[in-house]
Formats: structure tokens, sequence, C-alpha cells
């Protein structure tokens, strides 16, 4: 299977299958991402710089145009999209050491999380924090030259697309809709969350999309993983049961 076959499996297309490395699918809402294992450390790996704007070329500068894509995608990725990544085998082109080329990759995709610091973006293998928890000075130390994004998204975007056929797209914990609330630009948009956490199963889990698997708003969402291990969401709707009576008993 080649990269092409590799990410027409996963359902997803770019502009260019000769110079794109970033890839989308707009019906389950997932962006995927190549990364160079050049690029990779132990935590997260480079997908992005701005460095790679322009290549040198027979003594010219010319312009990406995978890199105009791969800020397109990174957009979708902000605007809730999903995103992914997989290995690529770097090589240099005979031509440029500016040009690279793809000697191998992986046909794994790999969860990850969203963060932009000082012109480069990473995927993150883990969430090291989440917005809303970030003090004043961290958001807005050195000039505010640091700009943090989180993504939420699951290990397989067909686990993800079964649980949403089952559970549907409005929240298990509030009961809050999307599409009710927002029209046609809520419709289809809801977090999935794991019941049992990613980073506590091994590679080969494959999770049960009913049972391990349940849509959350991203305010419920975020409740539950105050919590070591996360809340159940049973727990979460006593919660939320809890407020609502307070609130009709005035207190």
């Amino acid at each position: 299977m080649n990269r092409k076959q590799f990410i027409l499996s996963k359902v997803a297309t770019c502009a260019n299958w000769t110079w794109s490395w970033s890839f989308i699918d707009h019906n389950d809402m997932n962006v995927i991402f190549g990364a160079w294992d050049t690029e990779a450390g132990e935590e997260r790996e480079v997908i992005l710089r701005t460095s790679w704007e322009f290549v040198s070329r027979d003594g010219k500068q010319r312009r990406q145009p995978g890199y105009v894509q791969a800020l397109e995608h990174l957009e979708y990725v902000k605007q809730g999209y999903e995103l992914y990544t997989f290995v690529m085998g770097h090589s240099l082109s005979e031509y440029s050491e500016d040009i690279s080329r793809i000697k191998k990759f992986s046909h794994h995709l790999q969860q990850r999380y969203l963060v932009q610091e000082e012109g480069v973006w990473y995927a993150c293998r883990e969430a090291q924090y989440l917005p809303e928890e970030l003090s004043a000075s961290a958001l807005y130390n050195e000039g505010a030259k640091t700009q943090i994004l989180v993504n939420a998204y699951e290990r397989d975007p067909a686990a993800r697309k079964a649980c949403l056929q089952h559970h549907g797209y409005r929240c298990q914990g509030c009961g809050f809709s999307f599409e009710e609330f927002y029209g046609e630009a809520g419709r289809n948009f809801i977090h999935v969350h794991h019941r049992i956490p990613l980073h506590t199963v091994g590679e080969n889990y494959r999770p049960d999309p009913v049972n391990d698997m349940v849509p959350l708003c991203p305010n419920c969402r975020a409740m539950v993983h105050r919590s070591t291990p996360p809340m159940e969401t049973d727990a979460l709707k006593e919660i939320i049961a809890c407020a609502g009576l307070k609130r009709k008993a005035g207190q």
C-alpha cells in the first residue's frame, strides 16, 4: 500500500498527492499529518515550521504549496477537527537539501494534541495542560509569544464514528445539542470521551464504541477530566441534577 492508498483508506484527501503532507476528511472532521521521523521526540513531533514555507531550488526561493495547505488544515483543527499523525522516514532530495523525500512511512495513525509555540506546530502524545487551567502569566508570558492550542482526539476514527452512530451528537452529561442551539453551524459537532484513559492502555487496545466511548460537550468533558481517573458519566449527571434542583430551590 502506497501513501496515497493509505490516506484514501482513512477517507481523507489533499490538494496534490506529490507535495502534500497534510490531509483532511470533512465527513468525520479529521486532519492527518505526516510527521518526519527526524522531527520526532519522546513527547511530541513537529508537523509544521514557519521555516518550511520556502525551499531553495535552482538558486531560487520557491514557496511550498504544501505549507499553505498545512496552515489551512491546522485552522480546521483549531475549529474542532480531530488530529492524527503517521510517521514518515526522511531522506534528502538529490536536487536540494531543502527538499525532503519520503523513504518509508508508518501505516498506523496516532492520536495527538496540537500545540503551537514560536512558529512551530507540534503534535503532542499527551495532553499536558488544558487552556482553562493555565495561569494568566503562562498565557501572556514574554509578550504573548507562545500560543497554546489543544485538540481532543480519538485513537481510531472508525470507533468515533461508530460511537456517534449509536449515541448521537447530544451530550450524554448535560443533554446539550450543538445543532439545536447553533443551527447548521453546530450540526454533527461533539467531543467523544474515552471512559478508559488512552494513556493507560497499550497500542493494541481497541475500544468498544458503545460502552467505552461517550459523546460529551467540551464543558462536561473538561469536568470529567478534573479527577484522576476521570469521573464516571453517571456521577457527572448526578452533579448536574443536584445543581438543577438547587437552582429551582433558589439556593
